[in-house]
């Protein structure tokens, strides 16, 4: 009893001490668990939800890469296969053949016979076609056989390079651009997300889904231009520059690897510096006339909306022609890096293809036995056809949106090297199996893998207004 009373003394003594010191230990408590704890578990969550905010941009993102990557497979034989047709290099090479087989007219005309090694020079089942279609005035082939064999060499050169080089151009800007207007959708688009989950009301949350549905696929349509007018123009260009560059080369020419890729590169480095506006205003419809001329086109019942400054679509191309203009932004370097890649590609796959030609060429005893090893050969020189032979092989490449195929060349002869290559180009150059699901391309896939590409992308798409 004297601990009990003791303790109610003490409790007497000290009442005001003990309430004040009560009541400051569960001040306390409740601040640290109301700023201090709640505080702690408030930034967790909100870590947390960042991290699964930045997790779907990245999947976002990744998944928008891919898109493009696959909208450029569907789209390369509708772009590529224009440009085939427009350089006749096929016909061309057709005439060429013919005139290789062509006997010095007789004053007597005798049966045709066959030679004693089993062929006919003049009269076999393919030139007997290729005839009749030369008889025919409405032919393409007969503006080509009224022109001499010097002269079909040289459009042959002139058209295989110019075919190349434009192929390069068209793949580059369309799948620049693509990427472009991918991006800047697709960040819109996950803005706009955003904002909804947010519970904030955003200005677009009045346009009709399907309206804005229809406004963003003709946005994406504006490639028309590229795809129908833009690579016409940009190709009229690169041959003008390829007639001056390679004037006095003949196919017969013996030039090295490196020389061939330095002329390419300075038709490149001509293109780039001096007609950079033309470039880019062909890449998209950067001037109004044009644009006009490809909503038309595309989808005219939108006509009225590039009249009016605060449409979605008249915004769309605002954002993607201040981006394409902008210097700051780099995008005509991309475009150009782009180019230059596709170009490097092409002369390493030439290097290969000629040094297996001339390893071929060593083994059946054509070449010396002294020949150089295949290590030394792209130091070797080679004649300008052996060039045009293996361009007509990389332009099927260049066309094919499926995985394409190890071909090997063992030709001896140039025109016949040339008509075996193209050969495999024949309806321009696309895979006849439609069953096929899409591959890639081995120019489409490196262009797609560089990290500066995905840079520029990333910096599209994060650009959150």
């Amino acid at each position: 009893m004297a601990i009990f009373s003791s303790l109610a003394g003490f409790f007497q003594r000290n009442k005001r001490r003990i309430f004040i010191t009560s009541a400051v230990t569960l001040s306390v408590y409740l601040i640290v668990n109301e700023f201090v704890i709640k505080k702690f578990r408030n930034y967790q969550n909100a870590l947390r939800q960042e991290l699964m905010f930045k997790q779907q941009i990245k999947q976002r993102f990744i998944q928008t890469q891919q898109d493009c990557y696959y909208t450029i497979l569907a789209l390369l034989p509708v772009l590529a296969g224009p440009i085939i047709d427009a350089s006749p290099v096929e016909l061309i090479t057709q005439a060429l053949k013919l005139k290789k087989g062509q006997q010095p007219p007789q004053n007597v005309p005798a049966p045709a016979q066959a030679a004693p090694n089993g062929h006919n020079s003049e009269l076999t089942a393919d030139n007997l076609n290729l005839l009749d279609n030369n008889n025919n005035p409405e032919s393409k082939l007969s503006f080509y056989m009224n022109k001499s064999k010097v002269e079909l060499w040289d459009l042959l050169k002139i058209k295989t390079i110019t075919r190349t080089l434009t192929l390069m151009y068209a793949t580059s800007g369309l799948l620049l651009v693509t990427r472009l207007q991918l991006n800047i959708l697709a960040r819109r688009s996950y803005l706009e997300s955003a904002i909804l989950m947010a519970g904030v009301k955003h200005p677009n949350n009045d346009i009709d889904p399907h309206e804005n549905y229809i406004i963003e696929q003709s946005y994406l349509s504006l490639s028309w231009w590229l795809l129908n007018k833009g690579w016409v123009n940009i190709s009229s260009l690169i041959e003008a520059i390829v007639v001056n560059k390679f004037e006095k080369i003949t196919p017969k020419t013996e030039i090295g690897l490196v020389e061939f890729e330095v002329i390419l590169s300075d038709i490149i480095g001509e293109i780039n510096t001096n007609n950079k506006e033309l470039i880019l205003a062909n890449l998209f419809p950067i001037n109004y006339p044009d644009l006009l001329e490809t909503v038309l086109n595309t989808n005219p019942d939108l006509i009225h909306h590039l009249d009016i400054p605060d449409s979605n679509l008249t915004k769309l191309i605002n954002e993607t022609n201040s981006i394409m203009l902008d210097n700051n932004l780099y995008f005509f370097d991309l475009f150009n890096s782009l180019v230059m890649t596709d170009l490097h590609i092409l002369t390493t796959n030439l290097s290969t293809s000629l040094a297996n030609t001339s390893n071929s060429l060593v083994m059946s005893g054509t070449l010396p036995e002294k020949s150089p090893k295949i290590t030394e050969i792209p130091i070797r020189t080679f004649k300008l056809a052996s060039f045009l032979a293996q361009l007509s092989v990389q332009n099927g490449i260049m066309a094919n949106n499926n995985e394409p195929r190890d071909e090997e060349e063992n030709d001896e002869d140039d025109i016949e090297n040339i008509l075996n290559n193209l050969n495999n180009m024949q309806g321009g150059g696309m895979s006849s199996n439609s069953s096929d699901e899409l591959a890639g391309n081995a120019y489409i896939n490196t262009l797609h893998k560089l990290d500066e590409l995905d840079d520029f992308s990333a910096g599209i798409y994060s650009n959150f207004e």
